[in-house]
C-alpha cells in the first residue's frame, strides 16, 4: 500500500539490519517544512562561522551547532527512518515515534537557539519581503492581539495536550490511520506541538513570555502530568482501543493488541514523563539560584503577578463606571 506522502510498504528483508536499512523513505511535506528552515540554519551558521568573534563566542555557536546536530539526527529519524513505517504495525513503535517528534527531536532543536542563524541564511530578498509582511500584520490591532493569545505559554500547553490527548482517541487515531494526509497531520502536529512546548519550557532568550519561574514549572508540570494520566489510562484498560493495527498492516504482527498497548503504556509513562520532569527541576533550581541571588523573591513575585492581573480587571471596569456616572449626572441635569 503506497500512501502520497510517506511509503507504507515494509521491503522484506532477511534480518534486522536489512530492515533499517531497506525501509527508509522520502517524505516531502518534511524535506519542505522542516527541510528547508534547517538548511537555512547551516547556510546561516556557515556564514557566522566565517566572521571574525571573540573564542568564547565561537565556543558557544559550536556548542549550539552540536545540539543542532542532534536534532536532525532525531528529526530524520522521525521523518525518514523505518519507525513511521512499523508505526503501523506496532502502538508501541508507534509511541517511540511519537515521542521523538515530541519529546526528544524538540528541545535540542531549542537549544540550539537557531532562529538568527536561520534568518542569516535566508536569502536577502525573501528576508526583505517576509519582514516587510511582518511588521504590515503586526500593525494591525486584531492580529496583534490573536498573536499574543496564540504565542503564550498556556496557549503551547494547550496545543502539547490537545496533540497527545486527541491522536490518543481511539476514534481519531483509527481515522488517522486511514491515509497519508491524516497521518502527516498527525505527524507535523505532534512536532510543532512539542516545539512549542519545549520553546516554553528551556528556551533561555528575551524572547520567552514567562513572568517567572513558577509559571514556568506549572506549565511543565501540566504536560509532564497529562502524559503519565494517558499512560495510566492506556495501561490499566481491559481491552484495547484501536482496531487500525489489525487492520492496517497487521499481517506484520506477532503480539496481541493489548500487549501491544500496555508496552506503549510503558514507554509513555518513562519517556514521556522524564524529560518533562527534568526540566521541571531545572527550572525549580535556576529559580531558587535566581532566589538566593536576590534577583527575585517568590512571594513577591506571586502577589505582582496576582495584584496586576487584578489591576488590569479594575482599570478594565473603570471606563463603564465613568460611563455610567456620566449619564446618570446627564439624566438628573
Amino acid at each position: 500500500m503506497y500512501l502520497i506522502a510517506m511509503s507504507m510498504v515494509i521491503v522484506k528483508a532477511g534480518s534486522l539490519l536489512g530492515y533499517v536499512v531497506d525501509n527508509w523513505h522520502i517524505d516531502w511535506y518534511a524535506v519542505i517544512l522542516c527541510g528547508l528552515p534547517v538548511a537555512a540554519y547551516w547556510r546561516g551558521h556557515v556564514r557566522r562561522m566565517r566572521q571574525s568573534m571573540a573564542p568564547e563566542i565561537r565556543a558557544g555557536y559550536e556548542r549550539r551547532a552540536l545540539a543542532m546536530v542532534a536534532a536532525n539526527v532525531l528529526m530524520a529519524i522521525g521523518f525518514f527512518s523505518p519507525i513511521p513505517v512499523w508505526a503501523m504495525v506496532y502502538q508501541w513503535v508507534h509511541m517511540i515515534w511519537h515521542l521523538d517528534l515530541m519529546v526528544f527531536a524538540p528541545p535540542f532543536l531549542i537549544m540550539a537557539d537557531p532562529w538568527s542563524e536561520m534568518a542569516d541564511g535566508v536569502p536577502a530578498p525573501l528576508m526583505r519581503w517576509m519582514r516587510a509582511h511582518y511588521r504590515s500584520l503586526a500593525a494591525r490591532e486584531r492580529v496583534a492581539k490573536v498573536a499574543r493569545v496564540v504565542s503564550s505559554p498556556w496557549a503551547a500547553v494547550v496545543a502539547f495536550d490537545a496533540a497527545m490527548w486527541i491522536w490518543h482517541i481511539p476514534a481519531p487515531f483509527d481515522w488517522a490511520m486511514q491515509s497519508s494526509g491524516r497521518m502527516e497531520l498527525m505527524m507535523f502536529s505532534f512536532f510543532f506541538a512539542g516545539v512549542f512546548m519545549w520553546y516554553v519550557a528551556i528556551d533561555q532568550g528575551k524572547r520567552r513570555y514567562h513572568e517567572n519561574g513558577i509559571l514556568r514549572f506549572a506549565h511543565i508540570a501540566s504536560v509532564s502530568m497529562s502524559c503519565m494520566i494517558l499512560a495510566i489510562l492506556l495501561g490499566l484498560s481491559s481491552g484495547a482501543w484501536y482496531s487500525a493495527f489489525d487492520w492496517a498492516m497487521g499481517t506484520y504482527r506477532t503480539m496481541s493488541l493489548l500487549a501491544d498497548q500496555q508496552i506503549a503504556s510503558g514507554i509513555l509513562w518513562v519517556f514521556g514523563v522524564i524529560p518533562w520532569f527534568l526540566a521541571g527541576v531545572v527550572v525549580l533550581r535556576d529559580t531558587l539560584n535566581d532566589e538566593e541571588h536576590g534577583v527575585n523573591n517568590f512571594s513577591d513575585t506571586f502577589r505582582s503577578f496576582v495584584l496586576r492581573r487584578v489591576r488590569v480587571a479594575s482599570a478594565a471596569r473603570v471606563p463603564e463606571r465613568q460611563s455610567a456616572t456620566l449619564d446618570a449626572n446627564s439624566a438628573d441635569s
